[in-house]
């Protein structure tokens, strides 16, 4: 963690009411059944306010509203904020180490190919490997074991990881960031049945990946390229670790992808777009605007703009809860009907109509 603060110093910090002792050191940050007297936690709700009697934090962030039980202003501190998850973000930047600096210049390890251009402030770390005719504008960096091909263009301030992979064609933009492993413009997942059936013959993918400003992008992720023209990926959107996103699919500005989620070809995604983890998306749908996709939904019908879908197949939210509430009421249908068969079996009912319907109907 970074310098030590006290609960009066963090109140300065987020021009925050202070409520209880002024002077407690803090020293990190951790969750209310985590956390320690020298820590800060935060309560969001009230569901949080009821664990800060048992919690053995210092100080708590809490947003404007929520009512705290059990607090001694003599013995901790509560600092109360608009909202505390946001407030949560502005602590963690004044405990958070100082950045790793990375040297401009290319490490004596790394190879780059004689007609790539490498702006002035890049850093290009050891065993990297930078391709023909590949540009890296000012301010990026590649940390270690990065590997760009041929013709790759990377913006302005980008961070790669070790590990990292951009094949051949493929762009990213200003700003963005990707995690260890991840791996941008692979062949996209193509094959036909060869005519003599054994066999598949495999289908070219010569388009490329296009990752807009401010992407980013996590670990052991991959997007392939598109078959005919580019993979896109728009502006500001933020994916998770093993996230597999296929051929020429296309991406918004602002969407949230969570972890091990998979997108088949050629799916639109539009603005905004919020995808829980371990979702499938089936190839060629179209989700709208601000849709949002709960976790483990598998997606095989247009998501109509700002709709939730959930469950599998994913559906409507309303319509999904519907089927679960009944589906929960058929064990108790199923018991009903026993109870009747076994009250009809008791009276003779059944053994009754059993016997009629071996006889065939009277007067037959």
């Amino acid at each position: 963690m970074g310098q030590p603060h006290t609960s009066a110093t963090i109140a300065s910090a987020l021009k925050a009411e202070l409520v209880g002792r002024s002077d407690l050191a803090i020293v990190g940050i951790e969750t209310l059944g985590l956390a320690r007297s020298d820590q800060l936690s935060f309560i969001r709700d009230p569901s949080n306010a009821r664990q800060w009697p048992a919690s053995r934090a210092g100080a708590a962030l809490v947003s404007r509203g929520v009512e705290v039980p059990g607090h001694d202003p003599s013995v901790r501190a509560l600092i109360r904020v608009a909202d505390a998850d946001l407030a949560l973000i502005e602590c963690l930047r004044l405990f958070a180490p100082p950045p790793v600096r990375h040297e401009p210049g290319v490490h004596p390890t790394a190879i780059v190919h004689p007609s790539a251009r490498i702006a002035p402030g890049v850093s290009v770390g050891p065993a990297c490997i930078v391709g023909a005719e590949t540009i890296i504008a000012e301010g990026s960096v590649l940390v270690s074991g990065v590997i760009l091909g041929a013709h790759v263009r990377i913006g302005r301030g980008t961070l790669l990881h070790p590990g990292v992979t951009v094949m051949e064609r493929c762009s990213i933009g200003d700003g963005c960031i990707l995690w260890p492993h991840a791996v941008i413009g692979a062949d996209g997942f193509g094959y036909r049945p060869a005519p003599d059936g054994r066999g598949f013959i495999k289908i070219p993918h010569v388009g490329s990946v296009e990752i807009h400003d401010g992407v980013e992008i996590g670990a052991c992720s991959c997007i392939d390229r598109g078959k005919f023209s580019a993979t896109v990926i728009g502006a500001g959107t933020k994916i998770d670790n093993h996230v597999q996103i296929g051929h020429n699919v296309r991406i918004g500005r602002c969407c949230i992808i969570c972890a091990l989620t998979g997108i088949a070809g050629s799916v639109v995604i539009e603005d905004g777009v919020l995808i829980g983890g371990h979702s499938g998306i089936a190839d060629n749908l179209h989700i709208g605007t601000r849709a949002r996709i709960s976790a483990k939904a598998g997606v095989i019908s247009d998501v109509p703009a700002g709709e939730t879908y959930f469950g599998y197949p994913a559906g409507p939210h309303k319509d999904q809860m519907r089927s679960f509430a009944a589906l929960r009421k058929l064990t108790e249908h199923l018991r009903t009907i026993k109870r009747a068969e076994k009250l009809l079996a008791q009276n003779g009912l059944l053994a009754a109509r059993a016997e009629a319907a071996k006889n065939g109907p009277v007067g037959a």
